[in-house]
């Protein structure tokens, strides 16, 4: 992700890009919107489990030295800069000899692998390194309309009822305070985001009223149900309670974010040492509402 040539400058903003999206950030999710404001509950009572010395994690991510800092492991987001600058959890042993495909620039050296060690909260120590084959771990959400396709099939116009012409529908569906969440539905895989799509959105209530008031704006292909599940705007309420609950849980927030199919909080930590941050999470939350996304994953 960076050149230790210039005819690698393309190669490596592929590779930034690529990691960035595997980091989150806190970028919002389509469809997530809202205000949210800090609960007064009590936050989890602290994890009692810590990193074992000998429990193996791995992690795909890329490690950068520069002139400030030694080798370091990137989990969070990487300022998109010739060289790059990232840095999050100090490595202990990291040898460049070691491995190949690293790039340097400037007086910073870094490139992307897969990498598996220790962690003890606040280092990590290298025993394996491979190449990063570019694949998430995670699987990628699934936007798929819930209502049965008409008889005859969806009717839509190519040149109209695409995703450039369904502003106005989100903007009503936003401001609604049962929303829970909206996308689209490409009705073409070859076209994607140029197809036409189906709108689809979720409300925990008087579905036939939104039905009739978005069909004001949007005469393309339509999808409104009614779900029994937190709106947005408590979505986002919950999303500030567990992201402020984090430094008693002795868990380090890399980023967030809102939406999702269906609708969760997710929080990317950089380790959750036996699951306990998830556990103190789920009993505060429910089940699933609020997903803790380590990126050093224990080995299994």
């Amino acid at each position: 992700m960076g050149a230790r040539r210039i005819v690698s400058v393309r190669k490596t903003l592929l590779a930034l890009v690529g990691c960035l999206l595997l980091s989150g950030c806190g970028a919002e999710r389509e469809g997530a919107r809202g205000t949210s404001t800090a609960s007064s509950d009590p936050a989890p009572a602290p994890p009692t489990a810590t990193p074992e010395p000998e429990e193996l994690y791995e992690a795909d991510a890329t490690v950068l030295e520069s002139e400030q800092h030694g080798p370091m492991l990137c989990l969070g987001g990487i300022l998109l800069s010739l060289p790059p600058q990232c840095g999050s959890v100090p490595v202990a042993n990291w040898d460049w000899d070691a491995v190949e495909g690293e790039e340097s620039l400037n007086g910073t050296t870094w490139g992307v692998y897969h990498v598996v060690g220790t962690y003890d909260g606040e280092s990590f120590t290298v025993v394996q390194t491979g190449q990063h084959e570019g694949e998430s771990w995670r699987p990628e959400p699934v936007y798929q309309s819930p209502c049965p396709e008409p008889a005859g099939g969806w009717v839509a116009d190519p040149d109209h009822h695409t995703q450039e012409q369904d502003s106005r529908a989100h903007t009503y569906a936003r401001s609604r305070p049962d929303y829970v969440i909206s996308f689209v539905d490409h009705l073409d895989e070859e076209l994607h985001e140029f197809s036409p799509v189906v709108f689809v959105a979720v409300f925990t209530g008087d579905r036939e009223r939104h039905e009739s008031e978005i069909r004001k704006v949007w005469d393309g292909p339509l999808c409104v149900v009614e779900r029994d599940a937190p709106t947005d705007r408590e979505l986002r309420r919950i999303r500030r309670e567990a992201e402020a609950s984090l430094a008693g849980l002795e868990l380090e927030m890399l980023g967030s974010s809102t939406g999702g199919v269906p609708p969760q909080v997710e929080i990317e930590v950089v380790a959750d040492p036996g699951g306990a941050g998830q556990d103190a999470l789920d009993a505060r939350f429910g089940v699933g509402l609020v997903e803790l996304l380590p990126a050093l994953r224990p080995v299994e």
